[in-house]
C-alpha cells in the first residue's frame, strides 16, 4: 500500500498522548515542559520518514508551535525539550509499526483547545498584543498568578496596600500608576498587562463606572475569558459584571481581608489547583515573623484541598529552612491538622518539629 493510501493510527492518539504527558509533566513538577505540550499548536507530518527492517516502521514528525515568549524562555533547553517529549511520547504509543521520530518546538501564537483551558496554566492567545517576555518579567516579576487591579485614581494609595496584601498571599498585582516605569509608553504598558494577566478585579468604588478606562480593562477580561472579581466597595457589579455576585463585606480599612477574599476565589475558580499552591508555597517560604507564619498557614495553606507528596515534601522544606515557620508554635500547631488532612496519616509535635506518628514511635521530620 502507497504511503498516501496507508491509514495510520498513531497521529490520531497523540493529543490524547499530550493531554498525558500534561499529567505526568505536573507531577514532576516540570513547569515549562508542560506548558509547551498544553500550549502548543500540533501539526503532524505522517509518514515522514520509513525504515524497511521488521517489516516495515513509519515514522511521524510532530511540531508544537508555541507563542514568543513561552518559545524565548525553552529555547536554551530546546534540542533536550524536543527530543524528551518525543521519548516520552513513544512510552506511551502501542500502535504497532509507527513511531514519533522527531518534535519540533516553533514559534507562533498558539491555537486553543478545551482541555488546555481546563489546564490552568493555558493562556489564550493574542496574536496583536504579543507581550515581550522582558515585559513580562518588568510587570509581574516571578510570580505565578498575576492580577490586574482596575481602579479610579483617587483609591490609588488604597490599591497599592491591596497590592502589597497580595503580595503577602503570593500574588503578583498591577496597579498602573506603581508598575509603569517613567520611561515606558504608560498606555502600552497597560496593555501588556491586560492581554497577560490571569484574573482582574475590579474595585467598585461608587465613581468606578465613571471612568471609560475602568470599563474597557473589565471588558477585556471578559473578552479574553479570564476571572472577573468585582469587589463591592460603595458599588455593586453591573452590565456584563453583573451576572455574578460581587465580593461583599469588603473594607479598605482591611485590604488584608480583600487579599485573602480573592485568594479564596481564585482557587475556586482557576481548574489548575498547582498554581494557588505555588503562591501560597512562595509565601510561607518569605514568612518575615512567626505571626507571619502563623497567618500563612490559617489563611493560604488552609485553602489547599489537597496536596501530592511532591507538593507535601516541598512545603515541609520550606517549614524547615526558614526559622519563622519552624518556630512559630501557632503556626506549626495550625499545620499539624493540614498535614493529618493531606496524607491520611497522623502527625504528632516533636522537639525537632513535625513527625508522622507510627505506633509509639516517631520519625522525625525536622
Amino acid at each position: 500500500m502507497a504511503d498516501a493510501e496507508r491509514q495510520f493510527r498513531l497521529p490520531s492518539r497523540v493529543d490524547s498522548y499530550l493531554a498525558t504527558l500534561n499529567r505526568v509533566y505536573e507531577q514532576a513538577d516540570k513547569m515549562l515542559l508542560r506548558e509547551i505540550v498544553v500550549n502548543g499548536l500540533v501539526s503532524i507530518h505522517e509518514g515522514s520518514d520509513y525504515d524497511g527492517w521488521n517489516g516495515g516502521i513509519y515514522g511521524h514528525a510532530i511540531t508544537l508551535t508555541v507563542s514568543e515568549d513561552l518559545f524565548l524562555r525553552a529555547i536554551d533547553a530546546r534540542e533536550d525539550f524536543q527530543a524528551r517529549i518525543a521519548e516520552d511520547l513513544n512510552k506511551l504509543n502501542n500502535s504497532r509499526n509507527e513511531h514519533i521520530s522527531e518534535v519540533f518546538i516553533e514559534m507562533s501564537p498558539s491555537d486553543r483547545d478545551r482541555w488546555r483551558e481546563k489546564s490552568g496554566v493555558y493562556r489564550p492567545p493574542m496574536p496583536s498584543h504579543a507581550v515581550p517576555a522582558d515585559a513580562l518579567a518588568r510587570i509581574w516579576g516571578s510570580h505565578r498568578i498575576r492580577v490586574f487591579l482596575s481602579h479610579k485614581a483617587n483609591v490609588k494609595v488604597e490599591t497599592s496596600l491591596l497590592k502589597q496584601a497580595l503580595a503577602r498571599c503570593g500574588i503578583a498585582a498591577f496597579v498602573a500608576h506603581d508598575d509603569i516605569e517613567p520611561t515606558q509608553e504608560w498606555l502600552r504598558e497597560i496593555e501588556r498587562a491586560l492581554f497577560s494577566m490571569d484574573a482582574l478585579v475590579a474595585l467598585l468604588t461608587p465613581d468606578f463606572h465613571d471612568s471609560n478606562w475602568t470599563d474597557q480593562e473589565v471588558g477585556v477580561a471578559i473578552g479574553r475569558g479570564v476571572p472577573l472579581i468585582p469587589v463591592r466597595l460603595g458599588s455593586d457589579p453591573y452590565g456584563l459584571m453583573g451576572k455574578g455576585q460581587g465580593l461583599g463585606g469588603c473594607s479598605w480599612s482591611d485590604t488584608s481581608s480583600i487579599a485573602k477574599k480573592v485568594f479564596d476565589l481564585l482557587y475556586k475558580r482557576l481548574a489548575d489547583k498547582s498554581r494557588m499552591f505555588e503562591c501560597a508555597l512562595a509565601a510561607y517560604s518569605d514568612s518575615a515573623t512567626f505571626a507571619d507564619s502563623a497567618w500563612k498557614v490559617e489563611h493560604l495553606l488552609s485553602v489547599l484541598s489537597d496536596l501530592s507528596s511532591n507538593q507535601i515534601d516541598r512545603l515541609l522544606d520550606a517549614y524547615g529552612a526558614n526559622d519563622q515557620n519552624k518556630y512559630s508554635f501557632k503556626g506549626r500547631d495550625l499545620l499539624r491538622p493540614l498535614l493529618e488532612r493531606w496524607t491520611g496519616k497522623e502527625w504528632t509535635v516533636t522537639k525537632n518539629g513535625l513527625a508522622i506518628l507510627k505506633d509509639a514511635n516517631t520519625k522525625p521530620i525536622f
